[in-house]
């Protein structure tokens, strides 16, 4: 591997540290003006060692559907790990190699997909470019009332797009008509 197909899978994993993986839902009624509190579910994830422990780790944020979305070597997952710890995720160091060997085993890959910004589905602006809800969501409403993109770079003109993620993740972005 170049040293800048390493360097693209440090970013594919930076990108999608935030899709680490599990179901929540609401577990009881917030006080007012509080975000709702979350409950960890193994709901959607497959079934192997190291599952309660992912989830149990990881679960207070994440759907397990944007965990089908991410496909990473060890070294992707690892820097995934690494980097939810380094915002505050609460992961016993005993339970890091554990949580790597499930993501490994379960949600593999070697290289990002390119995503044709013609047909691609607003869950993959997300997982596989790294643009919020919002963004993604704004992405796909431009093209619904506008028609195809020409370029990439008409990404950049959606009303709500921060361009500076469009550009950092241009590698991995198509247009096919």
């Amino acid at each position: 591997m170049t040293v800048k197909g390493l360097w693209s899978g440090v970013l594919v994993a930076a990108w999608v540290a935030s899709l680490v993986v599990v179901s929540a839902r609401p577990a009881q009624e917030p006080a007012a003006g509080q975000p709702p509190m979350l409950v960890p579910s193994g709901v959607g994830l497959p079934d192997g060692p190291g599952k309660d422990v992912m989830v149990q780790s990881c679960g207070a944020c994440h759907e397990a559907r944007r965990a089908a979305s991410a496909r990473l070597t060890k070294a992707g997952w690892a820097a995934v790990i690494d980097s939810m710890i380094g915002r505050g995720a609460k992961i016993a160091e005993a339970d890091v190699p554990v949580v790597l060997d499930y993501l490994t085993a379960n949600f593999l890959g070697e290289a990002a997909q390119p995503i044709n910004i013609n047909i691609a589905p607003q869950i993959d602006f997300e997982a596989a470019v790294g643009l919020l809800r919002r963004e993604a969501a704004a992405i796909v409403a431009y093209r619904n009332t506008h028609g195809r993109f020409a370029s990439v770079d008409d990404l950049k003109k959606v009303p709500g797009v921060d361009p500076r993620k469009i550009e950092a993740r241009k590698s991995v972005l198509v247009v096919l008509q």
